[in-house]
């Protein structure tokens, strides 16, 4: 008795009134089969901005940006560097450039008043030569030989003494010159770094190349930099875009990648604009897998998505998308959403609506997508299907 009772009961589930069910109609259309790709937007027009190229200089410290989103102009100010320890570099320079100088200008003192010291010298040795040579213009008849000698010896004695005089000037005056040089050429090294250290200072505040948007890209850990970061040379801090133009860095799984080619179809729906639709096209897929993130290993094959957008869509870089890359289109098949059918130990049913009844109908499946499945025999388009369980539904 108690089997009978649940025999009608089933039965009774099987033939129940649709009026509460949730009914779809099974219809021909084309089936897309694609793989999930998600990803992020970025501008194709796109500028970096990094910390300035400077000498012996490799980590960089954030002291400014301009506001993301913000519209800026060529030579606008958009991002500031701390440059205090060039600052202290640049003090110590100035010190010993300084120094130098006055070194070099005490030397040339020194050495305009050896040049005066030696000139007198030299005059009082050609003044003393001039005075020896009086004596030997003296009639020889007048002068004693034995004078006459001792007069010639100082002659040649004065002579000496002015070929002396002016041997140690010219020696003197190349040693300073040579001196001056080198305290020169230090001080025009000195004066050289001073400028340079100027000009580096000068550098940290970095002026926008082009007119543009901002946009703070993001790193390996999705962080964006802020004022105070650290930073390394050649590391973008932010960009400089055009948004007339996007394309899309897509990740899909590896063991999709034997099914996603060049030129397949894609169409993605953004985080920021559920509501909106963006299509494209695969432009370029990577040829090595890499890990999606350090916390997650697993990994996927980066593409990069041809967006073709409308000007009325307000695309941004950065903005996060999902979506499929269509791998394969079967035209005009019979298909139902994927949650009108059910699975029994008999295989795969779904219910139809038959008058005001609801009769379960086995059905041969075919291909799918996320959202639908291709149907392959039971049931005819045109036909209404329930999306809700009868028999679970049944009091």
């Amino acid at each position: 008795m108690k089997k009978l009772l649940l025999l009608v009961l089933v039965l009774c589930a099987c033939t129940k009134g649709h009026g509460e069910l949730s009914l779809v109609e099974v219809k021909r259309a084309d089936l897309v089969i694609g793989v999930e790709v998600n990803g992020e937007l970025a501008a194709v027009d796109s500028t970096d901005i990094k910390p300035p190229a400077l000498p012996n200089v490799w980590n960089y410290k954030v002291a400014s940006l301009a506001p993301e989103g913000a519209d800026v102009k060529e030579g606008e100010p958009v991002a500031g560097f701390d440059p205090s320890e060039i600052m202290r570099e640049l003090e110590t320079l100035q010190n010993d450039a300084d120094a130098a100088k006055k070194k070099l200008d005490k030397k040339r003192d020194d050495a305009a008043l050896a040049r005066r010291d030696e000139e007198l010298a030299i005059a009082e040795a050609e003044a003393g030569l001039r005075k020896a040579s009086l004596k030997t213009s003296m009639p020889e008849d007048l002068v004693a030989s034995v004078e006459a000698k001792v007069v010639a010896l100082d002659v040649q004695l004065a002579q000496m003494h002015v070929e002396q005089a002016k041997a140690k000037a010219a020696a003197a005056k190349r040693s300073d010159a040579a001196e001056i040089a080198k305290l020169a050429d230090n001080h025009a090294y000195l004066e050289g770094r001073v400028k340079e250290s100027q000009t580096n200072v000068a550098k940290m505040d970095v002026k926008a190349p082009r007119g543009g948007t901002i946009v703070y890209p993001t790193n390996w850990r999705g962080e964006k930099k802020k004022v105070g970061d650290p930073c390394w040379r050649g590391e973008a801090v932010i960009q400089i875009v055009g948004l007339g133009k996007m394309v899309g860095n897509g990740e899909v799984d590896e063991i999709d990648i034997a099914r996603i080619a060049v030129g397949q179809s894609v169409a993605v729906r953004l985080d920021a604009l559920p509501d909106v639709k963006v299509v494209g096209t695969v432009e370029s897929i990577a040829k090595a897998v890499a890990p999606k993130s350090q916390a997650d290993r697993s990994n996927i094959v980066k593409i990069k998505i041809k967006i073709d957008a409308g000007k009325d869509v307000p695309l941004r870089p950065g903005m996060r998308f999902r979506g499929q890359v269509d791998t394969e289109r079967l035209a005009n098949v019979l298909q139902i959403p994927a949650d009108a059918v059910f699975v029994t130990p008999e295989g795969p049913v779904a219910y139809r609506a038959d008058g005001d009844d609801v009769t379960k109908v086995k059905i041969t499946v075919g291909k799918r997508n996320s959202s639908t499945i291709e149907v392959l025999s039971g049931l005819n388009a045109g036909d209404r299907i329930s999306r809700v369980d009868p028999e679970r539904s049944a009091p």
